[in-house]
């Protein structure tokens, strides 16, 4: 059975950065690593599971998101665990107001899905990433975007198209690695990450270094 990420936000961690469906938890140290001192930027930081959880680990978080109503959750889970992040309501290719190279590290997990033009968020985002910093983008793998629930098997579209499926655009790897090498980043590691007992990899993740 094709499974989707339905957890509360209540069930999302604190001590590590969850990177998706399938995603263990080592990824995180992996991927991310020591953080502590870093300036580090989430796009599409959703209820601030993540930013919060970056910052009590030392670093410098700024935070990005569409939706008010998000922010302010996310605003008040950094008050609730006493740390500090700087919350921005903008859309994820808007970073006019950041310096450049000032970030260590940016990661974006499931957010870019709702974004059509991966191309201008990821130059932006290179704008702002020093050299030798990093972006990581976590994605709904396409092969469960595509999916029949019902039938997994089966698919209900091809994984291109303009056309979202239930809001979400489809990136594959191939259109993630191609816009990260179009804004002069380096691929350093793709990742597909399954979940027990379901045929279809449920979680894409790409990860980039500015030389």
């Amino acid at each position: 059975m094709l499974m989707h990420d339905t957890r509360a936000p209540a069930d999302r961690p604190i001590d590590h950065v969850d990177l998706g469906l399938g995603a263990e938890a080592a990824l995180d140290r992996r991927l991310i690593g020591h953080v502590a001192g870093r300036r580090i930027l989430e796009l599409g930081c959703g209820q601030g599971h993540a930013a919060v959880g970056l910052a009590l680990r030392g670093a410098r978080v700024t935070a990005i998101d569409e939706d008010v109503n998000q922010l302010r959750a996310a605003r008040e889970l950094a008050i609730h665990h006493e740390t500090t992040v700087e919350f921005h309501q903008t859309q994820l290719a808007e970073l006019a107001f950041m310096a450049a190279e000032g970030i260590d590290l940016a990661i974006s997990v499931t957010s870019l899905c709702y974004v059509e033009d991966l191309d201008r968020v990821i130059r932006q985002v290179h704008r702002v990433i020093k050299p030798g910093g990093h972006l990581l983008i976590s994605l709904p793998h396409p092969a469960a975007l595509c999916a029949d629930p019902d039938n997994p098997a089966l698919t209900i579209r091809p994984w291109t198209g303009d056309s979202p499926i239930n809001g979400r655009h489809i990136h594959t790897g191939e259109s993630i690695v191609s816009s990260m090498c179009r804004a002069k980043f380096v691929v350093d590691t793709l990742l597909e990450r399954h979940i027990e007992d379901d045929p279809l990899p449920a979680t894409l993740l790409v990860r980039s270094r500015k030389p």
